[in-house]
């Protein structure tokens, strides 16, 4: 399994007796695309940040690629991300006075040695396989379309060749017409990379782009914890 969780639990340590999530059991296999549906404040993102290892569960497994995050400390499981899974924010978390190489740069240098010694051509060619045009390059994100910061915010999160794409809200803040040239562009993306995908949002629209398709509500069982 790509993906493999076990009794995992969490919830915030300032709310001990309120959980966010009890996830009895969940996987997702190799080269599957997963959507995961769910309500705002229904726990999404915090799914995956637990996946991604940017928050460690309260309690049991999360095992990616083999690995157990739990069984690793913070430094690890930085390391671990940078070079295994690539994240495309819901805001794209730019840095926004640096320019497009610059932000995908930053994002090299926490991989290990080996990826981090790429150079500069192919960040150029996945910005050009991605339909950045050359003069928008060198300009500050903030100075970016939406549009232009989706392509950054992709070939940022594929510059380290990850095994898997998550991906927490992509197209919310966009229009169809723009949800739909990000959607066509993220599969095409996926499938020539031979990645696994996770997507959640609250936008059912987005199912039939997915060969599986998860109810969160389904997946996390809270009700009756105390």
């Amino acid at each position: 399994m790509t993906i493999e969780l076990s009794n995992v639990r969490f919830h915030y340590p300032e709310r001990p007796k309120r959980w966010v999530l009890n996830i009895p059991s969940w996987s997702l296999s190799a080269g599957e695309k997963v959507f995961v549906h769910g309500p705002s404040g229904g726990g999404k993102s915090t799914l995956l940040n637990l996946l991604s290892g940017l928050m460690p569960a309260s309690e049991g497994s999360v095992t990616i690629l083999g690995q157990r995050l739990e069984q690793m400390n913070s430094r690890q499981r930085d390391r671990f991300r940078a070079n295994n899974i690539g994240y495309v924010f819901q805001q794209f978390n730019l840095i926004p006075y640096l320019n497009a190489l610059d932000n995908i740069r930053l994002a090299r240098q926490f991989a290990s040695r080996k990826k981090a010694g790429a150079n500069d051509n192919e960040i150029k060619a996945l910005l050009s396989a991605l339909n950045l045009s050359e003069k928008d390059w060198r300009l500050p994100a903030r100075n970016l379309s939406i549009g232009q910061q989706q392509r950054v915010a992709i070939a940022r999160a594929l510059i380290n060749k990850p095994q898997i794409l998550i991906a927490d809200e992509p197209t919310s803040s966009l229009d169809q017409a723009n949800r739909d040239v990000f959607m066509s562009l993220l599969m095409s993306v996926i499938a020539e990379n031979n990645m696994s995908l996770l997507l959640v949002s609250h936008d059912l629209s987005l199912s039939g782009y997915f060969n599986r398709v998860d109810d969160l509500k389904e997946i996390n069982h809270i009700e009756g914890l105390a």
